[in-house]
């Protein structure tokens, strides 16, 4: 609890994925992906709760060894189609009527995210407190190569490979 604020995270992680099979829990470093973002909000010292959406049994059941709740994410939330907000906005649901828990936050963790700084998600937090804010989210202005798979050929998506800028070269 912060300031008289309950605070959750909730994790949407589904099972399913087409790009990277199992990528949630593909290891990184000895440990399932999904794990850096359940330790992420367990190092925090405002997040009362923590959450893990999904429809995958594996993933619940890692996601429980390394101490987040579990919510089962019905199909419609599972889909190919379906966002990451309507998970999120099902969890809320959830977390208020079946669980019988009120708050006042919630922190979305996507759980392929590794690279977090220790200490931001507090600061975050407490920003979003003492200013009154309805909301505040963390980006990165990264720009990569793209590439697009047509049968057997690759074709830059939205770079010109005889004029791509040198990574060095490309300001963060």
């Amino acid at each position: 609890m912060y300031k008289d604020n309950r605070i959750v995270a909730i994790i949407p992680a589904r099972s399913g994925s087409k790009g990277i099979k199992n990528k949630n829990l593909i290891k990184l470093l000895g440990n399932p992906l999904i794990n850096y973002s359940i330790n992420y909000a367990k190092k925090s010292k405002l997040i009362d709760r923590i959450f893990v959406s999904t429809d995958g049994e594996n993933i619940s059941k890692i996601s429980k060894n390394f101490g987040a709740e579990i919510i089962k994410r019905p199909k419609k939330y599972s889909s190919d189609t379906a966002s990451s907000d309507s998970a999120v906005i099902h969890a809320i649901k959830y977390i208020k009527q079946r669980l019988g828990y009120e708050f006042d936050i919630v922190v979305f963790l996507q759980p392929t995210t590794v690279l977090r700084k220790f200490g931001e998600l507090d600061q975050a937090i407490q920003m979003l407190v003492k200013k009154k804010l309805d909301t505040v989210f963390s980006s990165v202005d990264y720009q990569p190569f793209l590439w697009t798979r047509s049968k057997n050929n690759l074709r830059p998506e939205n770079f010109n490979p005889k004029k791509r800028k040198r990574r060095q070269d490309i300001s963060i």
